[in-house]
């Protein structure tokens, strides 16, 4: 029996710590095809992900690389004949039996040239030996890592180092599908958010940001003194604090954190659930300014006297603000009154809240 030497183990660590930093689930596949060429000489290596009741394979491989003949259609051609292969035969009937096995543990040479299968992919190919595994804990994923060769069959070291790296192979893709999955959420929270005028930030441990949008760099920016970029402003981070962020998720709502500035109110409220904390921010103008409503083609005063209308004051606390009389502040809201074709002060204020873009 070929024992492993030393230099298999730091291998296989070697290979473990590099896919872990793995962010996406395409790049940790093709990273695991070829991490594995460097502890197994192979012709071709594959990460298979198979449905057997769909009829459906999707795999990564190196073998265009290595191997200079192309098969049209692959996919298909491996989802057609899957009834054929040995291995996915023992895989699909055999789930708990996840020890590596090759080819010729499965099937006799004449009988795997009598197949499909063989005659249409690996026969082109030249590959008539093979080692695989399927990865443990990947449920309701079917995932094999495969090895294929020409001449030389696998031995008992090749069985080995596969059976040592396939749970540490299934703990990285489990890694790399998780931080995919997040990043996909998280990118669509931010899009919806954003769509809505609001922003969103992920926490990561230590009440750290681990992302942020845009619009939320510029929401905190405008409304705090902010020098660490990775930290929130000390405000936010000190209501974090006191509200005890690290409660669980099935506690009571925290309050939000509400701060104005320069006329406009910031909120920001949390969202806790499994994958971590979330901050969602949002910005209300607390007045409209006359800028807000040049859209709608009143004169300068005239757009200054609808925006402390559409504030809340009355005639005579306008013509205070504006050192005018109050008949001049009537007069005024009559032309306005005109000009929208309008004839409350509340229809008036509806038309200015709408072109100042303040609804809800």
């Amino acid at each position: 029996m070929s024992r492993l030497r030393q230099r298999d183990f730091h291998a296989i660590m070697e290979i473990v710590e590099r896919l872990y930093s793995f962010q996406t689930l395409d790049a940790c596949e093709a990273g695991i095809v070829e991490s594995l060429q460097t502890v197994m000489d192979c012709d071709s290596w594959h990460l298979s992900e198979s449905d057997p009741k769909q009829r459906r394979v999707r795999w990564t491989s190196d073998w265009v690389s290595r191997r200079p003949e192309t098969i049209p259609n692959p996919n298909e051609v491996v989802a057609r004949y899957m009834h054929e292969h040995p291995f996915l035969r023992r895989w699909n009937s055999h789930r708990e039996d996840l020890k590596p096995v090759t080819l010729s543990d499965l099937i006799s040479r004449p009988s795997w040239h009598d197949t499909g299968l063989y005659n249409e992919i690996y026969r082109p190919i030249r590959i008539e030996h093979m080692l695989g595994v399927a990865l443990p804990g990947l449920r309701p994923h079917a995932v094999h890592v495969v090895g294929l060769r020409e001449t030389i069959d696998f031995d008992d070291r090749d069985r080995r180092m596969l059976d040592l790296l396939a749970p540490h192979l299934a703990a990285v893709y489990r890694n790399a599908e998780a931080v995919g999955e997040l990043q996909t959420q998280l990118a669509t929270l931010h899009h919806g958010l954003e769509a809505n005028g609001r922003a969103a930030i992920l926490l990561g441990p230590g009440r750290r940001i681990r992302q942020m949008s845009a619009r939320a760099r510029d929401l905190l920016t405008s409304h705090f003194r902010w020098s660490d970029r990775n930290a929130l402003p000390a405000p936010v981070d000190g209501w974090l604090r006191r509200q005890g962020l690290t409660v669980d998720a099935s506690a009571a709502p925290l309050r939000p954190l509400v701060v104005e500035r320069d006329g406009r109110r910031l909120t920001i409220q949390i969202l806790r659930d499994r994958r971590g904390a979330f901050l969602l921010l949002s910005e209300r103008k607390l007045r409209i300014a006359p800028a807000d409503i040049a859209s709608l083609g009143l004169s300068p005063r005239e757009t200054e006297v609808l925006a402390w209308l559409a504030h809340g004051k009355s005639n005579a606390e306008i013509a205070g603000i504006l050192g005018l009389s109050p008949a001049t502040i009537k007069h005024c809201l009559e032309r306005v009154y005109g000009k929208l074709d309008v004839g409350t002060r509340a229809a008036a204020t509806a038309l200015a809240v709408a072109a100042a873009g303040m609804h809800g």
